[in-house]
């Protein structure tokens, strides 16, 4: 009878242990507390990083732009001042001129076999009207002889 009284209390205190660490709240509720903590310590991280990163920005600005006041500085107690002579005025942004248009050349004319103008006797001394006019030419060159004109 004492073993069960012993387990019997055994139980009733780890129970009690399971009840008293959920606090009775759902699996739901903890996982959205979670989640608020989350974004609590998320949202104080960005807000310090960045200040830190503007901080660091506005120093390099100020540090170079002193040094290019600086610069500016010694570059003008450097420069001689010419008194009298005045910069000449511009009259606007200066254009480009308009490219020349050029007539597109036509391969073909240029090639030695194309019909070109005054060429005529050249191309008939080629062979172009001999051939026709000799059908034996064509038969030894294994071409087709071309006669009268049936359909």
């Amino acid at each position: 009878m004492n073993k069960k009284m012993i387990l019997f209390g055994a139980a009733a205190l780890v129970g009690s242990f399971v009840l008293a660490s959920f606090d009775k709240k759902t699996l739901a509720q903890q996982k959205e507390e979670i989640a608020q903590s989350v974004t609590t310590k998320l949202d104080g991280l960005r807000s310090e990083k960045e200040t830190a990163c503007t901080e660091t920005v506005n120093a390099e600005a100020s540090t170079r732009y002193q040094t290019f006041v600086a610069e500016a500085a010694a570059k003008e107690t450097t420069k001689p001042v010419v008194a009298g002579k005045k910069k000449p005025v511009s009259k606007g942004p200066k254009v480009d001129p308009k490219p020349v248009p050029t007539k597109p050349v036509d391969p073909q004319k240029g090639r030695g076999g194309a019909v070109q103008q005054g060429n005529v006797e050249q191309q008939k001394e080629r062979g172009g009207a001999v051939e026709k006019a000799n059908p034996e030419q064509q038969k030894k060159r294994g071409g087709a002889v071309k006669q009268g004109g049936g359909k």
